[in-house]
């Protein structure tokens, strides 16, 4: 059982309509769907720091960062009749369009979830278990994910002369996020039942990517001087913040951009701890730990695991 064996989705178009979220085929979408033969989300473009040696062979490394991911989708777009399939082809060509998916989520640029299916042995605490149903073994889990995407150029749509109400079809996509997530995000919450010790799944250390969460933290008064958000012991991740004079009422760390927020207003002066001080949740999770908590409701670390 493979990722092909389940539907896949951009905006509203749903490929693989003919297979259900389980996997299972669905007899009444075989003359009506779009197949996808093949999604390959491995172009990774990635931007070295170096500078090569003066006259002589080799050179000095620096740090390295990935930029973006491309998603490469193509297959088979199959109808019933010759109008279903004009409709079908409008359809692709209007979803996969820069334009309309700029117009349909201007605040994040066009870039919007695509989501798939794929079966795993990884424990996530996400998936539930897959029974092949040939078989009728537990192969694993099997959870839905997403990248974060936009169209990178319109999509190719090629009719055969023989190909009857089939076309071929191919689109790329590119993700300024390169990191693969689970759908379904997580809501960790740290509050005086826990003692402000919460873990955080992600994956397995062999598996997980890390990512940056967003912090919401709920305060009923002024707090101390130094409310910490640490990860474990880990104290070079350490958030400090200064609470003393703000006040009753919503924060948000958001701990990728570090934009720091009291409701709509930047508050990026309660931080106290040095620069890039943010908590990560690296691979195979981390337990966050929250001290110094006068006053404090509750903190919520939003995010989604992510895989490589």
């Amino acid at each position: 059982m493979d990722l092909y064996n389940f539907p896949l989705g951009f905006r509203s178009l749903v490929m693989n309509k003919h297979r259900t979220a389980a996997g299972l085929e669905d007899p009444a979408y075989l003359a009506d769907t779009i197949r996808v033969n093949a999604f390959d989300f491995s172009r990774i473009q990635q931007q070295d720091q170096r500078e090569s040696f003066h006259l002589i062979t080799g050179g000095d490394l620096g740090d390295a960062s990935i930029a973006f991911r491309f998603l490469s989708v193509s297959g088979i777009i199959r109808a019933s009749s010759g109008a279903k399939l004009a409709d079908a082809i409008s359809a692709v060509e209007a979803t996969f369009d820069v334009e309309e998916c700029q117009l349909a989520s201007p605040a994040t640029g066009g870039v919007l979830p695509f989501t798939f299916t794929d079966v795993t042995e990884a424990s996530t605490g996400r998936g539930t278990a897959y029974t092949d149903p040939v078989t009728g073994i537990v192969t694993g889990e099997y959870l839905k994910e997403r990248f974060y995407a936009r169209p990178a150029g319109y999509p190719i749509i090629t009719a055969r002369r023989s190909g009857g109400d089939t076309v071929l079809f191919a689109t790329e996509l590119a993700c300024p996020d390169p990191r693969r997530y689970i759908d379904t995000a997580e809501a960790v919450v740290l509050n005086s039942g826990n003692s402000y010790t919460a873990a955080c799944p992600n994956w397995t250390a062999a598996i997980g990517k890390a990512v940056a969460p967003l912090l919401t933290i709920v305060m009923s008064g002024n707090g101390a001087s130094n409310l910490t958000i640490d990860i474990g012991s880990d104290a070079v991740a350490a958030l400090v913040l200064n609470m003393a004079a703000a006040g009753s009422g919503t924060f948000t760390v958001d701990c990728a951009s570090g934009v720091i927020l009291k409701a709509t207003t930047p508050r990026a002066d309660l931080r106290t701890s040095a620069v890039n001080t943010y908590p990560l949740i690296r691979a195979g999770g981390d337990t966050l730990v929250a001290t110094n908590t006068t006053n404090v409701t509750s903190i919520t670390v939003g995010y989604r695991q992510a895989r490589g």
